[in-house]
């Protein structure tokens, strides 16, 4: 699942767990289900395999800026997202990827939402020191609370806040009470905030509710609470009841860095806890600790009698119903006393009564019913070209068809065929000239979304690092790996060609007053710029070392810290004038002298003692600290277009020490220093992944298993010489990555389908090169290799035949190289 172009900060099931919603740094959401294809080989992964196969179904744009925070309403109806843009987006759910409301009137970044589990409300924690309630009737706001965050210094990277599951108490993050942190009680009944939760040392960041109300044993009726989980900064966990006036339990340092999520089980007997350590917790509890989950029933007559008439389902259990506080909610979905009301949607007309049956089924869409018609310069008609959408994929229709039958009529196809009727379709003719090759200025028609996103996409981070201060989320790559992490630092750092060569192709970050930066075995590391001043104007700027909350060693520099970066063997940090200083992670002694960069750095990365840096010129440098040597001196500004379009959104370094690059136009590079260039690796957009039948191979190697996806290409002939194309592609790019297993997996498909398409003369070929010259006057002996990433070809070619051999078509010239083979290996 590696749709996103950035780093995802959060993912949310649907209740019914139909879906996966992810959200990231690209400004992106994307809506995830899971498919009936088969496992895949993860590229580039050391043979990795997925187990299964999730598909991106929606992706939903509008956000300008970072997605924090997603939470799915009672029913699955609607999505909420919010972000650092001050706003939440609240998304239809039932009608991807349509957005039906923009809540604004946070004046800081968004880092929590939270749903009401009655469904009347949502609340939206914010960096502006509020948390806001806002009603699902209108989407206008209800209330908004102040007074328990107005003591509140700093910030946090998340705050998720969090309703009980009886819909009367919804608990926030990061609030002070009496100078201490706390986690903030605000009850449903007048927003009154007179209860916390106290004892963190440190900010809270995530708050989490079991799901399931509880009580202490059967013969305890009518005495319910509920369970709640408290993240803190403080790298501590603790558990609360609400019938207890102290914690279950604490459980302290369970991670080396703050803890970021939280969530419960929906047996409500486990939890897992992640943290920005990379490490994730799973706890588990018993009814002996927590008591006995209330059943559904006796959950829904106490909504029932608390709120009142029931709605629409929720979660898993369909017979489950969310209430309706207010007739107002009600009200707009009725449209008289006797008929159901009737909604128009894309093709079809979907009656109120099934509305809730199909919560996410998507709607393919056809064409629209009107095009445009316009006249260019020297008279040549030309017709504005609409955009498309493309169909669900059949087995996915089929299977969500299959669960409602009342609703097939509603996909229609998108093009008619000649035995039907004519196409509706009205062109407007307009009296305006446009250029060729360009649309009339005054087109309605929608661009497709993946332009739109690309150009979106192209100041990721100079929008987000220099028109915001957000002090743990202003320095470029702040990234950090283990002695053999393979962690990518996501950059999103626009690039263009300056047609001065003495002007920045890339700008530079500003200087930060000071700044984090985590690190690996309870380290990490702070930045503060302009820490003491040694003359007039004139001052130096530190850099510290943080273990398990004391400071190990210190480091004054004469130039402010702009990036910084660590491994488990050294830390690199530049400088605003364009020098690149390393230090030892154990004593903070200087490993190098200073090095001077071409430009300012705008991406800084440190992976075992390997140091890359990308310098606003778009020169590319990696230095190996330990060998003193450098490994790599180039420009990336070929890899790029002229305009800024393309963004570098991930960098890895190999165990070579030769950069792995990946830009948002969904390519991937390597550096080749035997060939002095840089080599493509993948392209997610390859027409020939698209028109080849080995685009989703299984964990071993089978293609033809399970349903997938059809071809573009009509021809059968074209069809199966793509995939070869394809299929070489793969295994070029495989034996430059150094990975023999999935290059043997490829080896195998490949040999596979090239069977089953009869193609001897190409088999003959690849298994004369694989058994080697036979004698020593051999034309194949000058250039022949023995082995392929340290595999042998005889090897191989035993392992190949085996797979020819299950087509009897091919027992002759299984039988000829096996012979071949017999007598090289007594020989």
């Amino acid at each position: 699942m590696d749709n996103h172009l950035a780093c995802v900060n959060c993912v949310r099931w649907s209740n019914s767990g139909q879906y996966l919603a992810s959200g990231g740094d690209d400004k992106l959401v994307m809506i995830w289900q899971l498919t009936r294809y088969a496992g895949s080989t993860i590229f580039g992964g050391g043979g990795k395999t997925n187990i299964e196969h999730w598909r991106c179904v929606s992706t939903l744009r509008g956000h300008s800026g970072d997605v924090l925070d997603l939470g799915w309403s009672p029913d699955d109806q609607y999505l909420a997202s919010s972000s650092v843009d001050n706003t939440v987006r609240i998304w239809n759910m039932l009608n991807m990827p349509e957005s039906i409301a923009v809540l604004k009137g946070h004046t800081g970044l968004v880092k929590g939402i939270a749903w009401d589990p009655i469904g009347k409300y949502v609340a939206s924690q914010s960096d502006d020191k509020t948390v806001r309630v806002w009603k699902t009737s209108d989407w206008k706001q209800e209330t908004v609370v102040t007074e328990p965050f107005e003591e509140c210094g700093g910030t946090t990277h998340v705050l998720r806040l969090n309703w009980s599951p009886d819909g009367q108490y919804l608990v926030s993050a990061h609030a002070m009470n009496g100078g201490g942190p706390t986690a903030q009680i605000i009850e449903r009944d007048g927003w009154k905030t007179d209860k916390d939760f106290v004892g963190h040392r440190k900010a809270i960041t995530c708050v989490s509710f079991n799901s399931n109300m509880l009580r202490k044993s059967a013969l305890h009726k009518g005495t319910n609470y509920c369970c709640c989980a408290i993240g803190s900064r403080d790298r501590s966990l603790s558990i609360w009841l609400t019938s207890l006036k102290r914690p279950l339990v604490v459980i302290h340092e369970l991670f080396l860095n703050s803890v970021l999520d939280l969530s419960w089980s929906r047996s409500g007997y486990q939890l897992m806890a992640c943290s920005w350590d990379g490490s994730v917790a799973y706890i588990e509890f018993d009814d002996k600790e927590l008591g006995q989950i209330v059943s559904v029933e006796e959950k829904e007559n106490l909504f029932q009698r608390m709120y009142g008439k029931k709605s629409f389902s929720t979660g898993v259990d369909k017979k489950a119903s969310v209430v309706i506080e207010d007739p107002d909610w009600i009200q707009p979905q009725l449209v008289g006393p006797s008929v159901p009301s009737v909604i128009e949607e894309d093709g079809g007309m979907l009656s109120s009564d099934s509305r809730a049956s199909r919560t996410s089924q998507i709607v393919a869409k056809g064409p629209t019913d009107k095009q445009i018609e316009t006249r260019t310069v020297d008279g040549r008609r030309r017709i504005t070209p609409v955009f498309i959408p493309p169909l669900m994929e059949e087995d996915d229709a089929q299977s969500s068809h299959a669960s409602n039958h009342s609703s097939a009529a509603l996909v229609q196809p998108t093009f008619s065929s000649s035995t039907e009727s004519r196409s509706k379709i009205v062109v407007e003719k307009r009296d305006e000239v446009t250029k060729p090759g360009l649309s009339s200025t005054t087109s309605t028609s929608p661009s497709p979304p993946q332009v739109n996103a690309r150009k979106e996409m192209s100041n990721i981070l100079l929008s987000r690092r220099l028109e915001r201060n957000e002090p743990e989320r202003s320095v470029v790559s702040i990234r950090t790996s283990g002695s053999s992490a393979a962690s990518v630092a996501t950059t999103g750092i626009s690039i263009f060609r300056s047609p001065d060569s003495d002007k920045v192709a890339i700008a530079p970050l500003s200087v930060q007053k000071s700044f984090s930066v985590p690190a690996s075995c309870g380290r990490s590391f702070e930045i503060e710029n302009q820490s003491y001043f040694v003359g007039h104007k004139m001052a130096v700027h530190k850099l510290s070392c943080v273990m398990h909350g004391k400071v190990a060693w210190d480091i004054f520099l004469s130039s402010p810290m702009i990036g910084c970066a660590a491994s488990v063997y050294c830390v690199a940090v530049t400088c605003s004038d364009a020098t690149l200083h390393c230090f030892a992670v154990g004593d903070g002694s200087r490993m190098i002298p200073g090095i001077k960069l071409q430009g300012p750095a705008v991406h800084l990365r440190v992976q075992d003692h390997f140091v890359s840096v990308v310098t606003a010129h778009g020169q590319m440098n990696v230095w190996d600290i330990i060998k003193r040597k450098s490994t790599l001196k180039t420009s990336i500004l070929s890899l790029t277009d002229s305009d800024g379009s393309v963004t570098l959104t991930s960098c890895t370094i190999r165990d070579t020490g030769l950069p792995i690059l990946s830009f948002s136009n969904s390519k991937t590079y390597t550096y080749s220093t035997d060939m002095d260039t840089w080599l493509l690796l993948a392209d997610a957009m390859d027409p020939l992944r698209n028109g080849s039948d080995l685009q989703g191979i299984s964990s071993s190697g089978s293609f033809g298993s399970g349903p997938s996806r059809s071809s573009v290409i009509n021809n059968a002939d074209s069809k199966i010489i793509c995939s070869i194309s394809y299929a070489d592609l793969k295994m070029s790019a495989l034996a430059e990555l150094n990975s023999p297993a999935e290059y043997r997996t490829w080896l195998m498909t490949k040999v596979k389908y090239m069977a089953q398409q009869g193609m001897e003369d190409r088999l003959r070929s690849l298994c004369e090169d694989l058994l080697g010259p036979v004698h020593r006057s051999s034309q194949r002996g000058k250039n022949w290799q023995p082995t392929i990433l340290t595999m042998k070809k005889n090897d191989l070619l035993h392992q190949v035949l085996q797979v020819m051999a299950t087509n009897v078509k091919m027992q002759r010239l299984c039988t000829e190289f096996q012979q071949q083979l017999k007598m090289l290996t007594e020989f």
